[in-house]
């Protein structure tokens, strides 16, 4: 299921920026509720993630950690690794999600690459 979750994060990274390469190949600003949506959607993924990794680790989520993940992820994600991790496996989980974070940017890169090719 986490699998599942974060090819879905990454398909969705992909997807806006397949839209914003549309809008700037257009030269149009995107609309004033795009912001509001993809982020929205970005952030139930996201904290379904954080759900369910927590509960398979037996994690105890805490109420700021959890408004962290939903309010400030690329921040909140690594610390929760940190924490949830035992002692030394937590640098090479760390190097996982900022890897995956990498990922994410390219594929947010290369969608926008593709819109603008489209448009």
């Amino acid at each position: 299921m986490k699998r599942k979750i974060e090819i879905s994060l990454l398909v969705w990274f992909v997807f806006l920026g397949v839209v914003s390469g549309i809008f700037a190949a257009r030269h149009t600003p995107e609309p004033s509720w795009w912001p509001l949506v993809s982020g929205l959607i970005a952030s139930i993924v996201i904290f379904s993630w954080y759900r369910i990794d927590s509960i398979q680790k037996g994690f105890k989520r805490t109420f700021w950690l959890s408004v962290g993940v939903i309010a400030i992820a690329p921040l909140a994600i690594p610390l929760y690794v940190v924490q949830s991790n035992e002692s030394g496996f937590r640098m090479r989980a760390v190097g996982r999600v900022l890897g995956y974070f990498c990922l994410l940017f390219v594929a947010c890169v290369i969608g926008g690459l593709i819109g603008a090719f489209i448009a």
